[in-house]
């Protein structure tokens, strides 16, 4: 009986060497490197820091071509580590460079992801995995910062033909420099790990970290980029849109906000559909005439009455009294028509001039009657 408890004894705590030897050690979590995490691989102490040191802090959280000309003096950008979502393609790159030509000041920090074609275009400096060894670091920044513990294997390394300022080195190579990019200036620094949550509070890496900070111009706004962390506020529709296109919709805009107050505020007198009296005779005459006049309507009337003349004149006999006609129609040709009399007088010596032809070259019709020159079929019983 002795022996069974024994042996029950042996195999519990069998099992639980067993449990204990083979219990996996706990992951650590990669670094994301976040200005609003606390955590170990958090940028929240260098958020802290540079605000507490009077610097003007914030985050940016937009797709890179949002940058703002102005307003962000520094950008630190730091991608998270391995296993953590980014968000970086050659759009968000070239926008990136972009700004950096444009004047902006940008903290590269650690390894950045490959983004596609033209990675390496422009590019100053690469990282470089050495020996790790350390040693004392030299450089302008030596003074401050002499102390770095943590540096990795990493250093940077200068691209053939391109001339880059060494701000900060030790014996495996370069930590941090410093180098024109267009209008704008960048600073790369080799590991990301210098400014983490855990590591800030070491040696001079607060001082380092205020240094890299630095803005170009008094008063800068420092920006901690969290969009590569994929925490992207999306952009408005309106911001989409080109200058010309939000022209267009101004005016349309514009155009219903004027159709709408002149619905409910009246703008002028009400338009009557019917007139409240019917016009004279005097009154239509003269509104015709003020058309006629608008339109030059007297002149072509004119004209048109003097050609029926001339081709009257032209199948009448040659006589003094044609001849005349004749004379008068060259003459009314000449004459500007002022007012309807004179347009009445020309067709009145129209007239005339047709009628004399007619008695001219046929004198009995104007003896018969119309029933007579119907015939006695045509008249009435």
């Amino acid at each position: 009986m002795k022996r069974d408890y024994v042996v029950a004894a042996l195999a519990l705590l069998a099992l639980v060497a067993v449990s204990v030897l083979t219990k996996p050690a706990p992951s650590t979590p990669p670094p994301t490197r976040a200005s609003a995490d606390f955590g170990y691989g958090g940028y929240r102490g260098w958020y802290e820091l540079l605000r507490r040191e009077g610097l003007r802090v914030g985050r940016f959280g937009e797709h890179h071509d949002a940058l703002p000309a102005g307003r962000v003096d520094t950008l630190i950008v730091a991608f998270p580590g391995d296993g953590l979502p980014v968000l970086w393609n050659v759009a968000e790159r070239d926008a990136l460079r972009a700004w950096v030509r444009g004047g902006g000041r940008l903290v590269d920090i650690g390894l950045t992801p490959p983004a596609g074609k033209g990675d390496d275009k422009d590019e100053r400096v690469f990282l470089d995995e050495t020996n790790g060894e350390g040693g004392t670091l030299r450089g302008p920044w030596s003074a401050l910062v002499a102390a770095l513990s943590g540096r990795g294997n990493f250093r940077l390394v200068t691209a053939p033909h391109k001339h880059v300022e060494t701000l900060l080195r030790d014996k495996a190579g370069m930590l941090v420099v410093r180098y024109r990019y267009g209008k704008g200036e960048v600073v790369g620094v080799s590991d990301a790990g210098f400014f983490e949550n855990d590591a800030l509070a070491h040696g001079d890496a607060a001082r380092l970290a205020f240094l890299v900070a630095q803005p170009r111009r008094a008063g800068g706004l420092v920006a901690f980029d969290e969009a590569v962390r994929t925490d992207v506020a999306e952009k408005p529709w309106y911001r989409a849109l080109t200058a010309p296109e939000l022209v267009a919709l101004a005016l349309a805009a514009l155009a219903g906000l004027l159709w709408l107050l002149y619905g409910i505020v009246p703008l002028g007198p009400p338009v009557r559909l019917r007139a409240p009296r019917e016009p004279t005779s005097d009154e239509f005459i003269d509104a015709v005439a003020a058309l006629y006049e608008r339109a030059r309507a007297r002149d072509h009337a004119r004209d048109a009455l003097v050609a029926d003349l001339r081709r009257t004149v032209a199948r009448a006999p040659n006589t003094p009294e044609y001849r005349g006609f004749a004379e008068r129609a060259a003459h009314a040709a000449m004459q500007p028509i002022t007012d309807d009399a004179a347009l009445v007088d020309v067709a009145r010596l129209a007239r005339t001039a047709r009628e004399e032809t007619i008695r001219a070259t046929n004198p009995d019709r104007r003896l018969a009657s119309p029933a007579r020159r119907a015939g006695p079929r045509r008249r009435r019983r």
